[in-house]
């Protein structure tokens, strides 16, 4: 029977800490954490919060053209359900300040949904999103060729995005008005 729950980051974290700490346990390796502060800060790249992955995701729907629900095998029969933005680039969005931002909002959801349905889906590099509930991820599909393509340069080669790595967002309206 495998296990589904809707879980935030946090909960993410939590599970895959205690699998990584009992696999650690049953392999005899088991040892104190290292902390920030018992190493040379001068040899230390910064900590992250993230998991670089791979994880294989199933999609589960298309939420807009830069988010989507996926069920993510964590442990043995135990999946998580999270809501994962794209990383790396913006799409217009649903609820747009004008009619031709909600249109192209339309065609990048369609777009993403294509893409996730194309082939075998990994989540790289996840990490917290400003939102609670949702994760931030570099989102891979393998296409039918077998080759690993990046989500996001898809996006942004169909004109359906543009790079997007945190910050201010500039308007749709005015991008999708010169577009047009």
């Amino acid at each position: 029977m495998i296990l589904t729950r809707n879980i935030g980051f946090a909960s993410m974290l939590i599970l895959t800490a205690c699998g990584a700490g009992a696999a650690g346990y049953y392999a005899g390796s088991m040892r104190a954490p290292e902390t920030r502060a018992s190493r040379d800060p001068a040899q230390t790249a910064p900590m992250s919060a993230g998991f670089p992955g791979p994880f294989a995701s199933d999609m589960m729907r298309v939420v807009d053209g830069d988010t989507f629900k996926a069920r993510v095998p964590i442990w043995f029969g135990q999946e998580i359900t999270t809501s994962v933005r794209v990383r790396g680039f913006d799409a217009p969005e649903v609820k747009g300040k004008c009619a031709e931002e909600s249109k192209a909002a339309a065609e990048a959801t369609d777009m993403l949904r294509e893409i996730l349905s194309s082939g075998p889906v990994t989540l790289h590099d996840i990490g917290p999103d400003k939102y609670f509930g949702r994760v931030v991820a570099q989102v891979h599909v393998k296409l039918k060729d077998g080759i690993d393509t990046d989500v996001a340069q898809m996006m942004i080669a169909a004109g359906l995005g543009r790079p997007y790595n945190g910050g201010t967002r500039g308007s749709w309206c005015e991008k999708v008005a010169k577009k047009g």
